[in-house]
């Protein structure tokens, strides 16, 4: 009984040992604890200011917006990796030990996040090329709009109808893309349908007149060609420069100037039809089937 007791005693006094040495490690490392989160949270102020002052610079360089965003982001993760670097050497983490676990963590993550890495190269790739810039409207992976924005992951459309689009960069960079508002004009192709029976240079006076008087209209002029001779009639093409601005908005009423212009030229739209042959059936005939019906049954 004596032999536990002092058994119980001395495993008493070793954890009340380890307990205060743990308290005056913790009551030591309090102060470099706060100076590392006071730091922290200053470092993350001076990041802010930072990420503002270049995109103030960025700004004033006229740097399109789309590569404003983009190098906010990537700036923003780079001063905070650089913040947090800091702040582990001011705990007493060894530097080397603090590049061998970025490095550790940089490679598990790239494994965990291949996707975002290539995403965020597809960023970059967009930043060299330039293929389009905020305010441009472009069709990309089946998606269109107005770019609003290219961050270090995605870019950001926003559609006609004013919903919003995230593309990850990696599609955009690596497929096809269509810029509309690269060049300063567009051509529209309004199809047009007439009957075999209308003279072609009758409804291409008729048209080009019409289309003519639209304020939208740009150089070089309209024109009408035949596209293709259709089973309901001639197929033609209208071609029509605008601005692009006006490319959304152009093409209706040129549909609708070209019905007025046929209409007033009394020219028909035609729409399809069938032909239906028969035979006629003799009193004989319908006689003989109706015999050959009951002796069927």
């Amino acid at each position: 009984m004596a032999e536990q007791l002092e058994a119980g005693h001395e495993a008493l006094e070793h954890t009340t040992g380890v307990l205060y040495e743990l308290g005056e490690k913790l009551v030591k490392f309090m102060p470099t604890l706060l100076i590392s989160v006071i730091v922290f949270l200053i470092g993350v102020l001076i990041a802010r200011l930072l990420v503002g002052l270049l995109r103030h610079a960025m700004k004033r360089a006229k740097v399109n917006a789309a590569a404003i965003s983009f190098g906010q982001s990537f700036a923003r993760i780079l001063l905070l990796v650089i913040l947090l670097m800091i702040c582990l050497s001011l705990l007493g983490v060894p530097a080397a030990s603090v590049v061998t676990l970025l490095g550790a963590a940089g490679v598990t993550i790239g494994l965990a996040l291949q996707g975002s890495l290539s995403n965020m190269a597809g960023g970059f790739i967009l930043m060299l090329a330039k293929p389009f810039q905020a305010g441009d409207y472009i069709i990309a992976d089946g998606q269109e709009g107005y770019v609003e924005a290219v961050t270090i992951l995605y870019t950001k459309l926003t559609t006609r109808d004013n919903r919003s689009v995230y593309l990850p960069n990696s599609m955009v960079s690596s497929g096809a893309v269509v810029n509309l508002s690269q060049k300063g004009k567009l051509r529209l192709n309004v199809k047009v349908t007439v009957p075999y029976s209308a003279g072609l240079d009758t409804v291409r006076y008729a048209l080009l007149t019409a289309v003519n008087k639209l304020d939208f209209i740009q150089q070089p002029e309209p024109s009408v060609v035949v596209d293709a001779l259709g089973d309901n009639g001639v197929e033609l093409m209208l071609y029509a420069w605008v601005g692009k601005n006006d490319y959304f908005t152009a093409a209706p009423v040129l549909r609708e100037t070209a019905k007025t212009a046929l209409d007033a030229a009394g020219i028909a739209i035609p729409f399809p039809q069938i032909d239906v042959h028969t035979n006629p059936v003799t009193p004989t005939e319908r006689t003989k089937q109706h015999e050959n019906h009951r002796r069927g049954h």
